[in-house]
This record gives structure tokens, C-alpha cells and sequence, in this order.
């Protein structure tokens, strides 16, 4: 006879048991997302591509994977579903893009897995992106704010961040072409944030218009310290070429033989034409 404590302690055993193969069972049944990154141009696969799956509603990013050499991956462990397919490689100058060669979040064509399957053929292939590049000064003095840190954001596109360099210049690469909006961030040094073109007000930006594969240059930033004063650049002063007198014009001199008359409104020398002598008739006696 089996007392009541081995009979307890045998259903808790059995209980874990069909713990254990239902966590397993589910986790078998997950589905994955695979398929192949190449280079637009050369066909070539493209190695280290973050290849994400995202909420279709959120565009919360819930897993990524690297390509591997030939550009191939796999997302695996998702479950049932529908996912939004992103493709990032702004790194190696490649424009951002979605699952069906879509270049924002709502173009993209989602991909859905049923009952833990596997779906394959979710290809992408990579575009040279644009870019935005220009320089970030303190406003006071002058010289580049080495390491501010420059944003480009999208509500529609996915966008990338910098930091600018010794000299405050910045290139942020890989966009698609489409309109940002550009933030400088240097807080951690004392510097208010700013977005271009010289606002405080993210809602005030200028936007910044890219097409792929140009770059938009000079797109620049001046941060201030608060209570620092701004340096207020003079305009250019304007070069008035000198005013000369107008010269009065010389009094004819004619040289001898020539005398002055006026032709077509204007004086000028001419020879002298002698008069022929007049013959006297002689008249006969």
C-alpha cells in the first residue's frame, strides 16, 4: 500500500512532469522568419545585417538576428502571428527598409506565422541610403563641441544617431529619401538642446529634406550655455567701388593746315581747302 505522502509526493512528480512537456511542446511550436540580404546592385550577400522582427501595431522591436556570410538568417522562437520585417545597415551606408522593399513602417508588408510554421523567401535588397551631415559650435566661442550627440528622427522612417567629432563635425548615413527632423543633444557638457534650424521647440524644427543616395550638408547647430551670450556674426561689409569724377572733355586743337568744323554733332579738324583765285577778263581796247 502506497501511504498518502508517496501518493502526494508522486502526483507533484507527475504534475512537473506535464509541466515540462508542455513548456517544451509550446516552445517547439514556435515559428521562424527566414531569408536572404544581398546588395542591391552587386547581388551579393551582405554579412552583419541586423535583420529585426517588429510588433505590426507598436513597431516595438521583439527579436533580431545578424546575417551570416552569404547574408542569410533566421529568426526563430516566435510565436504565432504577425511581425513587420526590418532590415538595418545604416553602418555600412545602406538605407533602412522593411519587408516588401518598403522604406516606412506602414508600406511594409507584414509577415504572419501559423500554428509554429516557418516562413521563407523574406529577402531584402539593400539600397545606398542618404545622408545628413553638418557642424555643432558653441555659441559663444566658437570651436566645435566635440561629442554632441545628433539625431535624425522620422514618425514614419527610421532614422540614426551620431556623435560629432573633435571638431564638431557629424554625418549621419544610411537614410532613405524623405524629410527628418535633426536634434543636438550636449547636455552632459552644459549645453541647452537645440534642433535645427536654431530652436528649442522640437515642434518648430525646419525639416530636413534627404534623397538617397545625396547628402544634405550643412545642416548646422549653434549651443549655448545658459546664461552665456551668443556671438553675433557682423554682416559682411559692402565693397562701394570709388566714384570718379567724370573728365571734361579737351578743346579741340587743330594742327596747321586743319581748321575746326562740325560734323554730326561733334567738332573735328578738317583741311583747309584754299579758294581759287579769281582771273580778271581783260577787256580789249
Amino acid at each position: 500500500m502506497i501511504s498518502r505522502p508517496r501518493i502526494g509526493l508522486l502526483c507533484a512528480l507527475a504534475m512537473a512532469a506535464c509541466s515540462l512537456f508542455a513548456a517544451t511542446g509550446s516552445a517547439s511550436a514556435a515559428g521562424t522568419i527566414k531569408g536572404e540580404v544581398v546588395d542591391a546592385v552587386s547581388k551579393a550577400g551582405i554579412e552583419e545585417v541586423e535583420a529585426c522582427a517588429l510588433d505590426p501595431v507598436e513597431f516595438e522591436i521583439l527579436d533580431c538576428v545578424e546575417t551570416g556570410p552569404g547574408g542569410e538568417y533566421a529568426l526563430s522562437g516566435l510565436a504565432d502571428g504577425s511581425y513587420v520585417v526590418e532590415f538595418w545597415a545604416s553602418d555600412f551606408g545602406y538605407a533602412t527598409q522593411f519587408f516588401n522593399a518598403a522604406s516606412t513602417y506602414e508600406d511594409a508588408d507584414p509577415v504572419s506565422i501559423v500554428a509554429g510554421g516557418t516562413v521563407s523567401g523574406v529577402d531584402a535588397e539593400m539600397k545606398a541610403g542618404g545622408g545628413i551631415e553638418g557642424r555643432v559650435t558653441d555659441a559663444a566661442s566658437g570651436p566645435g563641441v566635440e561629442e554632441a550627440l545628433v539625431c535624425v528622427t522620422s514618425p514614419v522612417r527610421p532614422g540614426g544617431c551620431t556623435f560629432a567629432d573633435p571638431a564638431g563635425y557629424y554625418l549621419v548615413k544610411g537614410l532613405a529619401t524623405g524629410t527628418y527632423q535633426v536634434g543636438f543633444f550636449a547636455e552632459f557638457f552644459g549645453y541647452e538642446t537645440r534642433y535645427y534650424n536654431e530652436t528649442a521647440d522640437p515642434n518648430a524644427a525646419a525639416a530636413v529634406s534627404v534623397t538617397a543616395p545625396s547628402t544634405t550638408t550643412g545642416i548646422n547647430a549653434r549651443l549655448s550655455k545658459p546664461g552665456s551670450t551668443p556671438i553675433v556674426t557682423p554682416p559682411a561689409p559692402q565693397v562701394v567701388p570709388p566714384v570718379r569724377p567724370k573728365a571734361k572733355p579737351k578743346a579741340l586743337t587743330c594742327r596747321k593746315g586743319l581748321k575746326k568744323v562740325k560734323r554730326h554733332g561733334r567738332k573735328v579738324c578738317v583741311k583747309k581747302h584754299k579758294k581759287p583765285k579769281k582771273h580778271k577778263k581783260k577787256h580789249r581796247s
